[in-house]
């Protein structure tokens, strides 16, 4: 009887689903399946029975179920075992970076990969969820999160995610982690010289590596022809400008209304590089042009609305950092990788989210998409030994009023930088009217 319960609570959970992130998370991992069907297959090898179709839609697939699987799994977990274990978490994801560095594989210039077999592990992207519940887990508890101690904290969290990636070195996820870990520090108050000065190390840490010959030399060459393609030169054609020009050559031809699916002459003719993963919004560009380029962001943007609805309704100043982290995350990297494609950043290894093919990205995708879930299925709760309500009223990192909102209070939350309570100026940025 008692098992019997708690499966039928756990299935009246699942009806409290956010379908408005679901249904577009999986209407882009449908679009990844069928462009990446699209990028690997020679329709005309196959038309004449010399080719068969490539297999790694299939296994895209596989990873998608495996993807959802996970994201219910996290969903269902106890929503204290997120917020007051914040610390097992952090030490899970410094130990599979750590593990990188031992037994890890280089593969394209970046030691970031774990053999299991056939498969190819990559942590770095499995710690991006990691990282956004240890540093969400910190701010919770720390009501004086606008001191430059309490600032420091946050940045020796965050470092201990971003040396190990840096070593490998992996500057793709790491332009992912600096937007993720400002939004969250913002969102809970922190000091705005403190994020300001924060930008200006994060703007500058590439252009510094580059002067100083930090990076290696394949990273040097493409910050090189980027620099070069601003100034007006035509990059390398056959050398480490090829794969740059070959991606904008794919977006240009596309026009308004692309060349068709499965007739990308950059994708069909093996033009592009790494078509079906890093590259695969060129691939999306071509043959649907203008129009399947819009529709295809309007779906990403929907998502990523959808979330910050959820951190606009929750009540917990833990459950809102966690999503308002997910949200940054899905957003900084699908515009690091479409700024990548189309020449606005110098090249950078780097997944379009719930897109791209392969494993790791897409598990750590609906991993994201789960700790969301877990938070809109139980909007009310406070996670974790959390303090009255009078106490997050006023003197917690957010502040929270259950009194009916006034007109010019009816802005989502996440979009409200100060409020007051009974005259008490809190000390978090957003309020919840």
């Amino acid at each position: 009887m008692r098992i019997a319960g708690k499966v039928k609570q756990k299935a009246s959970l699942l009806r409290a689903l956010p379908m408005g992130v679901i249904v577009p998370a999986l209407l882009l991992c449908a679009c990844g399946i069928a462009f990446i069907y699209s990028a690997t297959t020679d329709f005309e090898m196959v038309a004449e029975g010399v080719a068969r179709p490539g297999g790694q839609h299939f296994r895209q697939l596989g990873f998608t179920i495996a993807g959802v699987l996970l994201m219910l799994f996290v969903a269902l977990l106890p929503p204290r075992w997120l917020s007051t274990h914040w610390y097992a978490w952090m030490v899970l994801g410094v130990a599979l970076l750590g593990s990188v560095l031992v037994f890890g594989r280089t593969v394209n210039g970046a030691k970031s990969w774990i053999m299991i077999g056939s498969f190819g592990l990559q942590p770095s992207e499995l710690c991006k969820p990691l990282l956004v519940v240890a540093l969400a887990g910190y701010l919770r508890y720390h009501k004086s999160i606008d001191s430059l101690r309490a600032f420091v904290f946050c940045l020796v969290i965050a470092g201990a995610f971003l040396v190990p990636i840096m070593m490998q070195p992996d500057l793709g996820t790491t332009m992912v982690f600096i937007p993720v870990v400002a939004a969250m520090i913002w969102v809970a108050g922190g000091n705005r010289i403190y994020l300001g000065s924060m930008a200006m190390v994060g703007i500058s840490v590439i252009p510094a590596a580059f002067l100083f010959g930090v990076l290696k030399e394949h990273q040097m060459k493409r910050i090189e022809i980027y620099l070069s393609g601003l100034s007006g030169e035509v990059a390398d054609r056959t050398g480490d400008g090829y794969q740059i020009l070959q991606s904008m050559t794919a977006i240009g031809s596309g026009g308004f209304s692309g060349e068709g699916f499965g007739a990308g002459s950059q994708s069909q003719l093996a033009f592009l590089p790494e078509r079906h993963n890093d590259f695969i919004f060129a691939v999306i560009a071509q043959e649907t042009g203008l129009l399947g380029v819009c529709a295809f962001v309007a779906i990403l943007f929907f998502m990523v609305t959808r979330i910050l609805r959820v951190a606009d309704k929750t009540r917990d100043p833990f459950s809102r950092l966690v999503v308002i982290g997910v949200a940054a995350m899905f957003f900084a990297q699908a515009s690091i990788n479409i700024g990548v494609v189309s020449g606005m950043l110098p090249v950078t290894g780097i997944t379009l989210p719930l897109v791209s093919y392969g494993g790791s990205s897409l598990l750590s995708g609906f991993a994201a998409l789960g700790l969301v879930c877990n938070i809109a299925m139980q909007p009310v709760r406070v996670m974790g030994k959390a303090t009255s309500w009078a106490d997050h009223r006023t003197n917690g990192p957010f502040s929270l009023s259950l009194s009916k909102p006034s007109i010019s209070q009816r802005r989502p939350s996440w979009m409200k930088r100060t409020s007051s309570v009974s005259g008490v100026k809190p000390s978090g940025n957003f309020s919840l009217g």
